[in-house]
């Protein structure tokens, strides 16, 4: 019983784990997303829109030194998308 209890502390206090930067560019994704679903396109060019997007700003700030370069943001932009299109597909497709 007591394993069982510490496993469900774990994946409870999993969330606090994650940076909060990684948090806000995973929030963001999942913004973006949203508002590419709400044009009617398909939803690859959306997801596909949504990459390039994501590695279009690493690279911008990468090459104009304006900010941090981390290719894990735009794996969490990426990872934040998902969160909004995979509900997305499992009620319409």
């Amino acid at each position: 019983m007591n394993k069982i209890i510490n496993t469900i502390n774990y994946y409870l206090r999993l969330p606090e784990k994650i940076p909060c930067d990684k948090r806000i560019h995973a929030l963001g994704g999942s913004f973006i997303m949203f508002l590419l679903l709400l044009f009617p396109i398909n939803w690859i060019i959306s997801f596909i829109i949504l990459i390039l997007i994501a590695f279009g700003v690493e690279f911008y700030q990468k090459f104009t030194k304006s900010g941090n370069f981390d290719i894990l943001d735009a794996v969490a932009v990426i990872l934040g998308g998902l969160l909004v299109l995979i509900p997305f597909l499992k009620l319409y497709y």
